[in-house]
């Protein structure tokens, strides 16, 4: 497998996360709930790229070239903030499907009861919420860079790079003559300043 194929599937999934987190941010802000649809579609959605991550890895394990063993490496680093993602939108579920549940029905005649407990969960939501595209971005950013570093491996950017021609030269310009300072000219300079 090429090093721009692997490069490509890395920039692939990369594209995935930054979807999944564009998704996150569409999430309505407190003091509303999030629907639970909502959040289930984006747990399903981070756990398939879950699953096609760790498959990524496995998939290149059996590969013995070097662009294979570094992108099993920046796969299998990726896996830990995916996992962290997973963590906190799995406990963001779980507060929705409690408030819905549990909470609203107990506390839907009591308005300041309610009140504080939206308050309460909507700060456990909101930093869900951000815990979660904070470590999305931490994936998206590995896979991007390690990307890029193998579309364009640094012995490939310098041979990519022109050399410098030298220009045409008159003897003129070679070998200048020593500049000395006429004294009518070291005035004018200490005058300009």
């Amino acid at each position: 497998m090429s090093s721009i194929t692997q490069a490509l599937a890395l920039y692939d999934m990369a594209g995935q996360i930054e979807r999944l987190r564009f998704q996150l941010r569409a999430l309505p802000p407190a003091p509303a709930i999030p629907h639970l649809d909502s959040v289930t579609a984006q747990v399903h959605t981070l756990a398939g790229i879950l699953t096609a991550v760790s498959d990524q890895v496995s998939h290149r394990l059996g590969l013995s070239s070097a662009d294979a063993k570094k992108a099993v490496v920046v796969y299998s680093a990726a896996l830990v903030p995916l996992g962290e993602a997973m963590t906190e939108l799995g406990r963001l579920q779980a507060e929705v499907t409690f408030f819905n549940f549990t909470t609203y029905p107990r506390y839907h005649n009591s308005p300041s009861d309610l009140e504080r407990q939206l308050r309460d969960i909507n700060e456990i939501i909101t930093g869900c919420r951000d815990a979660a595209d904070e470590a999305l971005e931490v994936a998206a950013d590995e896979l991007q860079a390690a990307a890029v570093e193998l579309a364009h491996p640094p012995a490939r950017v310098q041979a990519a790079t022109p050399a410098r021609t030298p220009r045409p030269v008159n003897s003129a310009q070679a070998n200048p003559a020593p500049a000395t300072p006429s004294p009518a000219a070291a005035p004018r300079a200490l005058k300009s300043r």
